[in-house]
């Protein structure tokens, strides 16, 4: 069948609904995705909008196989994209150059700190560009390190404001401390070359197990043995499965351990370095096993 465009709203009186097939182009056998139950909403990336995804249903996407306890050597969604299987939610992102075993809690990997953190503007940008050229304070970056990443003005002129970056050349520091980015999200408001900019990578780009010491927000859970620099789902929500240690409460707030990476523990209120609550206790293991967990990481 042919593909159709309407204009207006489209209208069924059908007691069935609307069907979403796939149609394998070599045998013609066709895929039922169901009522909408299967749906995959996407957006492609384009000048001033990032990459999104929504799915929901395991199996969800006519165009790529969705499972939360799989994995894949190639990006198969946007990072970050989210997927909703019943109660459980997740987001799509990449594991870092370790592999990291089933129910353990991971962050975004650290960010390069200083050398990327008030870099005042190369020139005046006028409201309403995309693209940014900003004074580094050192360290190379590879092409596209920071792509689906995030630019924001931290300080002075245009303060406030953060965009999400496109794309970007490599940069190597002792030959040229400015590099320019173009991101999807146009200024609001111009900069000056006294405007100060700071970077980070997009926060699901290349995750660690979250080590004891803080040093990037937590963004989920393992499902599943994964293998270093392959793509998957990292759980943010609903009941799993994860690393115990010490004694933790029925129905109480835990957090991410500071005593063994990638576990949760109870939340101590006078402990300031706790604030991050990762969820709520549905059921206690013993410490070095996996409780059930309401997770309610993130949006």
């Amino acid at each position: 069948m042919a593909n159709t465009t309407f204009k207006g709203p489209v209208r069924s009186r059908s007691t069935n609904g609307f069907v979403s097939v796939s149609v394998n182009s070599t045998t013609g056998a066709e895929t039922l995705y169901g009522k909408l139950q299967g749906t995959h909403l996407k957006y492609t990336a384009a000048t001033s909008y990032a990459p999104s995804d929504l799915i929901v249903g395991k199996g969800g996407s006519p165009e790529n196989t969705v499972d939360h306890f799989s994995e894949s050597s190639s990006q198969l969604f946007p990072l970050g994209s989210k997927l909703i299987v019943n109660d459980r939610e997740f987001r799509y992102g990449k594991n870092g150059g370790s592999g990291i075993t089933a129910g353990k809690v991971v962050q975004s990997k650290a960010r390069v700190g200083a050398d990327h953190t008030n870099c005042t503007a190369t020139a005046a940008v006028a409201a309403g560009e995309t693209a940014i050229s900003i004074e580094t304070n050192g360290t190379d970056i590879t092409a596209d390190q920071y792509a689906e990443g995030y630019l924001w003005v931290n300080d002075v002129n245009g303060e406030g404001q953060c965009l999400r970056i496109k794309t970007h050349d490599a940069h190597d520091h002792s030959d040229d401390a400015s590099i320019s980015f173009t991101c999807y999200d146009d200024l609001a408001t111009a900069l000056t070359t006294s405007s100060q900019l700071s970077l980070m990578e997009n926060p699901y780009s290349a995750v660690i197990v979250a080590p004891t010491t803080h040093t990037g927000p937590a963004v989920g859970v393992t499902t599943i043995d994964m293998t270093a620099s392959y793509y998957g789902w990292f759980q943010t929500g609903g009941p799993a499965a994860v690393l115990t240690d010490g004694t933790i409460t029925l129905t109480g707030p835990v957090v991410r351990s500071n005593g063994t990476a990638g576990s949760v523990e109870v939340l101590d209120s006078d402990d300031d370095a706790e604030s991050q609550v990762l969820g709520q206790t549905m059921a206690v293991n013993a410490t070095t096993e996996y409780s059930l967990i309401w997770l309610n990481i993130g949006p």
